[in-house]
This record gives structure tokens, sequence and C-alpha cells, in this order.
């Protein structure tokens, strides 16, 4: 069992089907550093499609998700859009949940991904929060403080439950494309939202960052129709498939674990 704590969190892989309500939410955010303004995030939501825009004053990255497609991350600065292959990625994370499946009698794989994606199972970056008052979190990362975080109960002004309830429901399965992503924060606002789940189920509205200086400020959230051109990749873009490198990236941090005795 133990062995599988610490292997899982290598292991990416699709389950669930989709549904064919035409939910949307746009979701904006403003980044300081050291209290000047830095950057504005804006996340877009559908049931088929995540985009995630980081705008700084002089570049802009994408990260997007599409289902049963793949994932690119657009550098617009170069007009590259760097795209791996869930179809590929799909069937490389099935072999490695059925290989794993012999360590682990009496577990189903479903029972396995869901134990990977709880952030307790990753204990080197396992950030532990601690709530203070009525609507603060504290977290710390081996026992030194790394994020505060305000959140807002529902009803609130931004977001209903059910609403919010759906937003975690996709971050969920964008975890199941594997993750290639920007670098701008220590992991992306989804993927946070997904992994405070674990802690509460209220609507984190501010994030400080403590070590990187810099905080991250809910300002809006709207429900309106998302024009479908918003998750069209223009043709200046050319697009580069990295799938290949991507898993023989993966494939060299898995041997480094085994020789360092992580994983065995």
């Amino acid at each position: 069992m133990k062995n599988i704590v610490k292997l899982i969190v290598f292991i990416t892989v699709v389950f669930c089907g989709y549904a064919h309500a035409q939910n949307s939410l746009t979701l904006n955010y403003q980044v300081t550093k050291e209290l000047n303004h830095f950057a504005h995030i804006k996340i877009k939501v559908t049931d088929k499609y995540l985009r995630t825009d980081y705008i700084l004053p002089n570049k802009a990255f994408t990260e997007m998700t599409i289902k049963d497609d793949g994932q690119y991350i657009l550098d617009h600065q170069k007009n590259i859009a760097y795209r791996t292959d869930y179809s590929v990625t799909y069937k490389r994370a099935e072999d490695a949940l059925k290989g794993m499946l012999q360590y682990a009698p009496g577990f189903t794989k479903e029972q396995i991904y869901e134990m990977s994606l709880d952030p307790k199972n990753d204990p080197n970056n396992y950030i532990a929060y601690e709530k203070e008052g009525d609507n603060l979190f504290v977290g710390y990362l081996d026992g030194d403080k790394v994020k505060t975080v305000k959140i807002s109960a529902f009803p609130n002004q931004f977001i209903s439950s059910t609403e919010y309830t759906w937003l975690l429901k996709r971050a969920k399965e964008d975890t199941y494309f594997g993750k290639a992503l920007v670098g701008f924060l220590d992991v992306p606002l989804i993927d946070f939202m997904r992994k405070f789940k674990y802690d509460t189920d209220q609507l984190p509205t501010e994030i400080t960052l403590h070590d990187e200086g810099k905080a991250v400020f809910l300002k809006t959230v709207s429900n309106d129709g998302i024009d479908q051109d918003d998750f069209e990749i223009e043709s200046k873009f050319i697009i580069k498939d990295i799938t290949h490198e991507s898993i023989q990236f993966l494939n060299n941090l898995k041997n480094i674990a085994k020789e360092t005795g992580v994983i065995e």
C-alpha cells in the first residue's frame, strides 16, 4: 500500500462520461506582486472546454483542454500551440493503472485514481490548511506558512453553490488529460480549487502566496454564454505536438524516482 501511495501521483486517466448540458462560467482574477498589479487571469469553462489565459503587461500565455482531444499551451509571443494528444495519454494511463492493480488487491482502477487526486497522497507537495476564524485558511508546507486563503460562504456575490459544484467537477475532469502548465503560479487556479475542496466546500476569493510575494483576487464571475470563437485556435498559431516528448519526460522522472527510492 505504501508503494501505491508513492506511485499514484504519476498517474493520469479518464473514467467518467460527460454531461451534455451547455453550462458555462467565466472567472476573472487580478494578480498583484508585492502589492503592485502584476497580471490578469481569465478562466472560461464549458462542458467541453476549459481555457485559462494569463495576461501580463508584455506577454500572454494560455492553457486549454478540449475533451476527447487533448491539451494545448499557447505561446502568444511565438504563435506556437503545444499539444498533447488525449488518446495517447489515455492509453498510457490505462496501461499504468492495470499494472498497478497487481499491487493493490481489492482496489479498482477508479479507487486508485481517486487516491491519486487526494493532495494528502502527495506528501512532498501537500499543503496542510488550518482554519482561522470564519473565512480564513492558512496553509503550511513542511511547517512553513505558504498560503493564506480567504473564502466566501454560499450564497455570495460571485457564484451559486450549484455552479461551484459543477466547476469543481470540471476541474476534476481537467486532471484526466495530464497537465502541462505555464508555471505562472505554483498550480493552475482551477487545480488549486480542486485541491482546496478537500478542506472546505466554500469559494476561495483571495489567495496569498507568501513565498512568491503574490496575491490572487477573484474580481467577477459571469454565467453568460461564451462565444465558440473564444475556444478556437487562430490560424496564425503553429500546432506542435509534444505528446511523446511529454511522455519521455515523465519516464525520466519515474526513473529518477526509482533511483532515489521514491518508488520501487
